[in-house]
């Protein structure tokens, strides 16, 4: 018979394609399966050449980082001293009045980086004849200036919006929570001297022990401990040696303005990169061993645990700027939280007040030992004032947070707020003040 059109003539489906089709279909999962086994196989490691997945990889250059850090703030401190340091001493002979000397704590202490050199020279000018009136409310301006070097920090992770979020508002606690003490205790020490009569009623008792425990027959070398206890040297400064050195080779072959340059360059583009390279192996070394390590290293979630963590590293160290700028990166990626550093920020401020203690042993004056026991119980008492009552102790916390969220939206205040509270107003009210001598 005639097919009745030209698709009559056709089969449907073409019996050699259904047959290719089912010998494709049937081939698939043996291949698949034989590309499985080599991508296994070839994953495989022949031999003990390290990965780089390997977490402890990671952990050493997430140390490599923490110690650029540590090498950078150092630097950092010494090109400020080195520029800045005699006319922060300076400035601190020009307190004519409490408010005054309030900013020019906060101004000195943002000059050269570090509240425990600006409080040793107040012990020292003290000893010298410095009334101690005039000395406290600089002691109070170095708590707030000190800050400045974890904000610096913070400012490494402007690039990612999460990270700087987090970072900014590790940053920021510390200033937020010694603002909130200012605000407390600086119109209460200016109308009933709290901290002087406590601070003085502490000396006393203390002369008064000693006396009686003069004559006491001791086997112990208490002396020999105590006179050797000035010559003590932090740990940062046997660390960060052979990077002083290198560059003190670089920068002693400069002469002129090149040498700072070359300084504080170094410092700032160091420390940029630890903060980079930092939060990027920390964000790859989340497995639970290492996140538990450092969870336990600030405090393992207890409040007490995480306050005398921060008062012991920081004792250790001999400096708040360097704890609390280490904790920057890890919330920054994201290992803790705002909550599980604060208590430990707290105690960091505790634990700065040793170098003030330390320095008094070198001047043998009990005004100067008196400042630095006011140093210490401004620091017991605003802890124990603003974070022992639950409500005070979010108000810091609720500050840093709205602070790290708005400069995430408007970048350029993150900068404005470090040079504006930390240079601008303290320059401007000196200024005025010299004006209206």
């Amino acid at each position: 018979m005639i097919p009745s059109s030209e698709s009559d003539s056709k089969p449907v489906v073409d019996a050699e394609a259904v047959d290719g089709t089912v010998d494709t279909a049937q081939h698939e999962p043996m291949a698949a399966t034989a590309t499985q086994e080599s991508v296994t196989s070839s994953q495989t490691p022949d031999s003990q050449t390290p990965s780089l997945e390997q977490p402890w990889l990671y952990a050493g250059g997430a140390l490599l980082a923490i110690y650029g850090l540590i090498t950078s703030i150092d630097l950092l401190n010494i090109g400020f001293q080195s520029i800045l340091g005699p006319q922060a001493q300076e400035l601190l002979t020009l307190a004519a009045n409490p408010w005054l000397g309030l900013l020019l704590g906060i101004l000195a202490t943002a000059l050269v980086q570090s509240s425990s050199i600006i409080t040793a020279l107040l012990v020292a000018l003290v000893a010298a004849g410095l009334p101690i009136a005039t000395a406290i409310p600089m002691a109070m301006g170095a708590n707030l200036g000190t800050t400045i070097t974890n904000t610096l920090v913070s400012l490494g992770y402007i690039s990612n919006d999460d990270e700087f979020e987090r970072g900014f508002s590790a940053a920021t606690i510390h200033d937020c929570f010694n603002l909130i003490a200012l605000l407390i205790f600086f119109p209460l020490e200016l109308l009933l001297h709290p901290l002087q009569r406590l601070s003085q009623w502490l000396l006393t008792q203390s002369t008064t022990l000693a006396s009686a425990t003069k004559n006491v027959p001791n086997n112990l070398p208490t002396n020999s401990l105590v006179d050797n206890l000035d010559k003590l040297v932090s740990p940062i400064d046997w660390l960060a040696q052979p990077t002083r050195q290198l560059i003190a080779y670089g920068v002693n072959h400069l002469s002129g303005p090149w040498d700072a340059l070359l300084l504080f360059g170094t410092s700032v583009g160091g420390l940029m990169i630890s903060v980079t390279a930092l939060g990027w192996l920390l964000k790859r070394w989340l497995d639970t061993p290492a996140k538990n390590a450092i969870y336990w290293a600030i405090g393992h979630g207890s409040k007490l645990g995480g306050l005398a963590t921060g008062a012991g590293i920081t004792a250790l160290l001999q400096s708040s700027s360097m704890t609390t700028s280490l904790t920057v990166p890890l919330t920054g990626a994201g290992l803790v939280t705002l909550e599980d550093i604060y208590p430990f920020v707290l105690g960091a401020n505790i634990g700065t007040c040793i170098t003030a203690l330390i320095a008094t042993l070198a001047v043998s004056s009990p005004v100067a030992t008196q400042l630095a026991l006011v140093h210490l119980s401004y620091n017991l008492l605003a802890v124990a004032l603003i974070y022992g009552i639950p409500p005070l102790r979010a108000i810091p916390l609720a500050m840093a947070k709205h602070l790290a969220a708005t400069a995430r939206r408007y970048r350029i205040l993150a900068v404005a707020y470090v040079v504006g509270v930390f240079f601008i107003v303290p320059f401007l009210a000196l200024g005025v003040s010299i004006a209206l001598r």
